[in-house]
């Protein structure tokens, strides 16, 4: 029996959803709690500090970008050798493009300048809490992937 991850391509897309989303809740989150227990972040983590323009809860809006932001991450974590650069790649590719998108992107949209890094979990923090997130995405999409090939599937 062939698993259907493999074969489909929108599979992949919500499987890459699903982990990316997950690991907010379950890597992402729990690094803010620590840099925010450490005094080194102002916000906490599981905040329900309502978003704009639509009052979602803060974590449930990072739980959805996570969801897509891993979908590119993912494509480009399945085409790297696994090993360093596989580990290195997930961390630059979690830290910088979200991190980026967000000062230089989203901030403006709300009105915020990159400079109001402040307004979520300071500027290096966000780099590092996104790092993380990039490693934990790409070890639960690592042990995906080592099920798929341990079945006879390639990425």
């Amino acid at each position: 029996m062939r698993p259907i991850i493999g074969t489909n391509p929108l599979a992949h897309v919500a499987a890459a959803f699903v982990v990316g989303a997950l690991a907010v809740l379950v890597v992402h989150q729990p690094a803010v709690a620590v840099l925010h227990a450490l005094g080194s972040a102002p916000i906490t983590a599981y905040s329900l500090r309502a978003t704009r323009p639509w009052g979602i809860p803060v974590f449930l809006s990072l739980t959805f970008w996570g969801g897509i932001w891993a979908i590119p991450i993912t494509w480009i974590l399945d085409r790297l050798p696994r090993g360093w650069v596989y580990w290195l790649g997930a961390v630059c590719l979690g830290a910088v493009p979200p991190t980026l998108m967000t000062w230089f992107v989203i901030f403006p949209l709300k009105g915020l300048s990159p400079s109001s890094a402040a307004a979520s979990v300071g500027a290096v923090n966000a780099l590092i809490v996104n790092g993380i997130w990039g490693l934990g995405l790409a070890f639960a999409w690592s042990r995906l992937f080592a099920a798929r090939t341990a079945h006879g599937q390639t990425a």
